[in-house]
């Protein structure tokens, strides 16, 4: 949705929503998520970006890293959620979310909705960090 020299088209044009998900997530984030619906689902990609990212996202009340702290321990908590999970995770690093808060949203969310299911959030977290090189997290880094 975003703009490229060849066409140029604006990138004001975007929806609020694509423009707002580009900015927390990255164009190339974004895109994967379309391509990954893509040819069958490109309209749920629609509704869900146009939803989230411009519905909720850019409500007042909560700013955009609290947020996204309410939606990884949701994530966490719903289970099953591997790949929206690593999305947001991103989106959390992109917005300065330290990992160790991170794994502590996930310690929390134990408490709520099982320890399996925290667990499963704190190994794709783990993947996630590993492949960023930030593993393993320093010790004044960890939440105690």
């Amino acid at each position: 949705m975003s703009s490229t020299p060849e066409t140029g088209e604006d990138p004001e044009a975007a929806p609020p929503g694509y423009r707002t998900a580009e900015s927390m997530a990255g164009e190339e984030a974004v895109t994967g998520f379309v391509d990954s619906l893509d040819p069958v689902g490109g309209h749920l990609a629609d509704l869900v970006i146009e939803t989230v990212f411009d519905k909720l996202y850019r409500r007042p009340g909560l700013s955009h890293p609290e947020r996204e702290m309410v939606t990884l321990a949701v994530l966490a908590a719903l289970g099953d959620t591997e790949s929206q999970l690593t999305l947001h995770l991103g989106i959390a690093h992109r917005l300065g979310i330290a990992p160790s808060k991170v794994i502590e949203i996930f310690a929390h969310t134990s408490a709520y909705a099982g320890f399996p299911r925290a667990l499963n959030a704190v190994e794709t977290a783990k993947q996630f960090y590993g492949e960023l090189g930030v593993l393993p997290l320093a010790q004044n880094q960890q939440a105690r």
